[in-house]
């Protein structure tokens, strides 16, 4: 079987005003050389404060190399950690902007396109959709599944592109999905699901409980406009 994509998945607790500055900062690491060529930047986002905990950034980073870019990760940004000048460096400007977080190791699951694909395939947004839900343990890719089979489908009906289902690995009930849409296509996904009209919507979390889900919640992200997937018209 073929070696599935890792993501490193940060929510950083952001000291005032200062999401902007972290995101810049986040954007300018050198991670070929703080974290020995073992990241990828995806995006980094802040939490839009009307739908979730503010002040707060997101950031997804695909490691380079899977499991190897991995340990190289490990080994640079905390073994190594006081011989590492670049990461230091970093470090010391990032706690001017933040005072903590919660990161997650995260593994792709079927389905799940590669920041290649997105970069392929154009998939970019202004309005990112953040969902970070429990399923019973071991029901992660069952859930997930149900996510492609359906809700994938679904929500590009109303201008929702998939970016990326993900397990979490270090423990047995979370899962993580995003999705990349604007303002217009966001209002149109709310009014359809608001309206009762199109059934689809309860059949997806009555099919979502089904596979495992026990517990959702959503939120919405705002991307650095340096970004990959940012269509720059944002901050």
């Amino acid at each position: 079987m073929a070696e599935r994509n890792l993501y490193l998945h940060e929510v950083i607790d952001i000291v005032g005003e200062g999401a902007m500055r972290y995101m810049a900062h986040t954007v300018g690491f050198n991670a070929d050389a703080a974290a020995d060529r073992g990241l990828e930047l995806v995006g980094t986002w802040y939490t839009m404060g009307s739908t979730g905990r503010w002040p707060q950034v997101v950031n997804m980073w695909e490691c380079v190399d899977g499991w190897s870019g991995w340990r190289r990760l490990m080994e640079a940004t905390n073994l190594r950690r006081t011989r590492n000048p670049e990461l230091v460096e970093w470090w010391q400007e990032a706690l001017k902007a933040r005072s903590g977080g919660f990161d997650r190791l995260l593994g792709a699951a079927p389905g799940c396109p590669s920041l290649a694909d997105l970069r392929a395939g154009a998939v970019s947004g202004s309005v990112f959709v953040h969902e970070l839900s429990e399923v019973r343990p071991g029901a992660a890719l069952d859930y997930l599944a149900a996510v492609r089979e359906t809700r994938v489908p679904l929500l590009a009906d109303h201008g929702h592109t998939l970016v990326g289902l993900y397990e979490v690995l270090l423990n047995d009930v979370e899962v993580v999905t995003i999705w990349a849409s604007d303002p217009a296509g966001h209002e149109a996904l709310m009014r359809a699901a608001d309206s009762g009209n199109d059934k689809r919507f309860g059949a997806w979390h009555e099919q979502a409980r089904a596979a495992g889900r026990t517990r959702w919640r959503e939120e919405l992200m705002t991307p650095h406009p340096d970004t990959p997937l940012s269509r720059g018209d944002s901050l």
